[in-house]
């Protein structure tokens, strides 16, 4: 009779591992989904920067006027702060940004704007609105990134 005990405690035993194992498992593929999740919202963003700033560009070029769009974009995304700026150099222009403290490490995402612009400007996630500022200095295209605090 105790042995039959025993055989009964191991395989409890076993069953409760496999459990642990599935639980474990199911845990860390929904967190690789939010992960991805997190990954696709924060290019959605800086593809609205992206999209919003060649707007300002276009409207730049077209006109010569200066203008300014306020976008109200997440304070964070999941539960990670986030960061945007725009860089230009002698190779293009573009907005960049990623997960965690201001500046840290390389971009996870970066989105090409239209070439001979001069960018520049920081942005980080809860910062209040994000303002983007399009003007002419001379005969250059100068595209701001700031945040803006109603007041």
């Amino acid at each position: 009779m105790a042995s039959e005990a025993t055989t009964y405690f191991y395989t409890l035993l076993a069953l409760g591992f496999v459990g642990l194992m599935l639980t474990a498992t199911f845990k860390t593929h929904a967190g690789s989904l939010q992960t991805a999740s997190e990954q696709l919202e924060l290019k959605r963003v800086l593809e609205t920067i992206a999209s919003e700033g060649t707007e300002l560009i276009t409207l730049a070029e077209s006109t010569g006027a200066s203008a300014r769009v306020c976008l109200k974009l997440p304070r964070t995304i999941g539960d990670r702060l986030w960061w945007a700026r725009l860089v230009s150099d002698s190779t293009g222009t573009w907005v960049e940004g990623a997960f965690g403290e201001s500046w840290e490490g390389r971009p996870e995402w970066r989105v090409d704007l239209p070439p001979n612009v001069s960018a520049s400007g920081t942005y980080e996630g809860g910062d209040g609105t994000l303002a983007l500022t399009c003007s002419i200095q001379g005969s250059s295209i100068v595209l701001t990134l700031s945040s803006w605090e109603a007041g």
